[in-house]
């Protein structure tokens, strides 16, 4: 094994780094040593607060969503089988929703847990975002702040409790027929930033649309609901599982995003402890809905067992541990060395499907080596492109990484550092540490901020590789 992370993919065939990549390199060293700094911080034990506010808005007098009742009281359902209070709500006017969240904060406890999740529509409007209650009518941007609710009302409501955990879920993205009516309403939800102590969860990444789904839930939702109960996973582990999910489900179309400024470790259903249900969710319609359609309400379904693995499991699913690291410094030596003999027996292997191939193609035809050493390869960014995008679109997080790093640049496709940042996320999230420094840099160069929660990220990922095997 090389104890070796080789320089991100496009800047190996730039003669000189740019003064706008050093002066983020800089930064990023600097918030690299600050993390070296922060003091692991254990888990509270089970015994601890749970209580969550589900939302979910779906009889609108436009823009009638299908998914956001039956959403919410999924996530009612399984949050409560993980030891949550969870108080339901469905269909709240603005009084409603106001007089609900402040209700909400008020049940929070110190150092304990609190969970807000909303599906309905949303919208930001100058930077901030906005749930809509069903009653809200739209018709000026000056409407929005009177008639909607200010997310941050949310996360102040839990800031004042003191607790030691907060996420905020915002499953809020949908098409939304108040934006197509006001210009000054931008599609999609902004970016937010955490608190200490805080995760905001969205669907879908800042300014984009999440799909609504042909089933019974949205597609977010489904595998949020489908990931909660692991094990012995972290809370932000959950999350990169659920985004590389849709990601995979919506072919991109849909990248979820989380902010997070997390201090210490939290399970929704730690390694060897069971979780014990505190009760049905509280349920309160009519007082508070403005158009509540009859017989929504549907009693929840049974609650799901919460499995434990063995130790015996846990060993089994070390040893399947991959060092992509590792096979990230392989690939990008292939390629440099390639011959038009290996050539020939690489598109073969490619055109099969694989993957490592498809990537070493990739860089091969993008490094164009063998105009200059008789090699006898030529340089073709559409090739490039092409092997990588296939390779990417399978999963493989150095193919993420690489074509991150092709829109990061602009080589073979428009620069677009949205779409570098989605890709590099991906790449990350299956512990690629070049894809962690990369959505680094791309992630500074869009905000101007380093965040801190990315940067240990880079460090658990290297720290859980250095402990677990190699397959």
């Amino acid at each position: 094994m090389h104890d070796h992370i080789h320089v991100p993919f496009i800047a190996n065939f730039k003669a000189e780094p740019t003064l706008r990549q050093t002066m983020t390199m800089q930064a990023v060293l600097f918030a690299l040593l600050f993390a070296m700094m922060i003091s692991p911080v254990r888990a509270a034990p089970i015994q601890e607060d749970r209580v969550a506010l589900v939302i979910g808005n779906s009889s609108y007098g436009i823009g009638m969503l299908r998914n956001p009742v039956n959403d919410a009281r999924t996530v009612a359902n399984k949050l409560e089988s993980l030891g949550f209070h969870v108080i339901l709500r469905e269909n709240l006017n603005r009084e409603g929703m106001y007089r609900t969240i402040t209700e909400f904060g008020g049940k929070l406890k110190p150092h304990g847990v609190g969970l807000f999740y909303y599906a309905g529509h949303g919208m930001q409007i100058n930077g901030r975002n906005f749930l809509v209650p069903v009653d809200a009518d739209i018709q000026s941007e000056d409407d929005v702040e009177f008639r909607g609710i200010d997310a941050n009302f949310v996360l102040s409501r839990m800031d004042a409790a003191h607790d030691r955990v907060n996420m905020l879920v915002l499953d809020a993205c949908r098409n939304n027929p108040f934006a197509r009516k006001n210009r000054s309403v931008s599609l999609g939800l902004a970016q937010m930033d955490a608190h200490m102590g805080t995760l905001i969860a969205f669907s879908t990444s800042p300014g984009s649309l999440a799909e609504d789904g042909s089933g019974p839930n949205s597609i977010y939702t489904r595998n949020l609901v489908d990931k909660l109960s692991s094990p012995g996973i972290t809370v932000e582990e959950i999350f990169k599982q659920v985004r590389v999910a849709v990601a995979r489900e919506t072919r991109d179309r849909q990248i979820p995003w989380e902010s997070t400024s997390l201090m210490g470790d939290f399970y929704f259903a730690p390694p060897s402890t069971t979780l014990k249900s505190v009760g049905p969710p509280e349920s309160a319609l009519a007082s508070v809905t403005a158009r509540a359609a009859p017989q929504q309400r549907s009693r929840l379904p049974a609650k799901p067992n919460v499995p434990i693995p063995s130790a015996t499991t846990e060993k089994s699913a070390q040893k399947m541990v991959r060092d992509y690291n590792r096979e990230g410094y392989e690939i990008e030596n292939k390629a440099r060395t390639l011959t038009s003999d290996e050539m020939t027996v690489l598109l073969g292997e490619a055109e099969k499907g694989d993957i490592v191939a498809q990537t070493t193609l990739g860089w091969a035809y993008l490094l164009g080596k063998g105009q200059m050493d008789g090699r006898g390869i030529m340089r073709s960014n559409r090739e490039a492109l092409k092997w990588t995008m296939s390779a990417a679109e399978k999963g493989y997080p150095v193919a993420q990484n690489n074509l991150g790093a092709l829109y990061m640049e602009g080589v073979a496709v428009k620069m677009n550092l949205r779409r570098a940042q989605n890709y590099f996320k991906l790449a990350a999230d299956q512990g690629y540490t070049t894809a962690q420094v990369n959505l680094i840099q791309v992630s500074t160069l869009l905000t101007g901020n380093v965040e801190m929660g990315q940067v240990r990220n880079i460090f658990q990922s290297t720290q859980q590789q250095a402990k677990l095997p190699i397959q």
